[in-house]
């Protein structure tokens, strides 16, 4: 398959994990992760026809019996029809408030060299996964309430992915003191996804995060993956991206989507 058609819809390619669920239709996928952050509950590879009230009511349906109260559209340039965003929105989607405007891209051939002062370590400890969720919290600016639900949960979450071949993470260490993180995943495809990464505010504009990039570029070609595949904020991650060499394949648009809370039978949010 295309690494750019995997990029733009990465979502509903990489492997699942532990407590994530995929529906593939022939229109859409369908994944829910138990984790509360909106963009880990998606509709993507959305190939709809002219009537999309239908769709859209199912799609919301799907999310809702599963008991998520926020999930993501992911519309980008091969989505069908072509003004799809504009009927979200009419409907009452709204720009993803955690990022709405991200580049698919790629990566195949080698990026720069980590610089030397940066130790990366794979995190492979409970204390090490601790560190890499607050460093995601601080980073990201997560919402305060996002942070307590999964602070409660992070000994289950470790127990369910320690092991998980799937999925795999790094810290990265300025003078021993963990300051970032990284991690990919594999994709049913090949290509490995960059999942996300993000640098302490205080150690940005230091090459920290170009050394968690080449980490996972090594695992790509330790793999034989291929290439690596994202969706770089268009503001943050996208403008580091591309002079390490990645490539742009398509603009997509992140529409958040609410209107499974309101119709999530509690039956279903009780046992899902």
């Amino acid at each position: 398959m295309d690494p750019a058609a995997i990029a733009e819809d990465g979502a509903g390619y990489v492997v699942l994990t532990r407590g994530e669920v995929r529906e593939t239709r022939p229109d859409v996928i369908l994944t829910h992760s138990p984790t509360p952050m909106p963009e880990l509950g998606s509709a993507c590879r959305i190939r709809l026809g002219p009537d999309v009230d239908g769709p859209v009511a199912t799609v919301r349906g799907w999310f809702a019996a599963r008991g998520r109260e926020r999930f993501v559209w992911l519309v980008g340039p091969s989505t069908t029809p072509a003004d799809l965003e504009r009927r979200l929105l009419d409907r009452g989607a709204e720009p993803n408030p955690g990022g709405s405007d991200y580049m698919a891209m790629v990566l195949d051939h080698e990026p720069p060299p980590s610089p030397a002062d940066i130790e990366l370590r794979r995190v492979e400890t409970f204390a090490d996964y601790v560190t890499w969720w607050e460093i995601r919290f601080e980073g990201f600016g997560m919402p305060r309430e996002e942070r307590v639900a999964i602070r409660a949960t992070l000994r289950e979450r470790w127990a369910a992915t320690a092991d998980d071949q799937g999925r795999w993470s790094y810290l990265a260490l300025v003078e021993g003191m963990p300051v970032a993180e990284g991690s990919v995943r594999g994709t049913v495809h090949g290509p490995l996804w960059l999942a996300g990464g993000v640098t302490l505010p205080a150690f940005r504009g230091r090459g920290i995060y170009r050394a968690l990039v080449r980490a996972r570029w090594d695992d790509t070609v330790r793999l034989g993956a291929g290439a690596l595949v994202v969706i770089a904020n268009i503001d943050t991650s996208y403008p580091i991206l591309e002079r390490l060499g990645f490539r742009a394949v398509g603009r997509v648009r992140l529409l958040a989507d609410r209107s499974a809370a309101s119709t999530a039978p509690a039956s279903a949010a009780a046992t899902s």
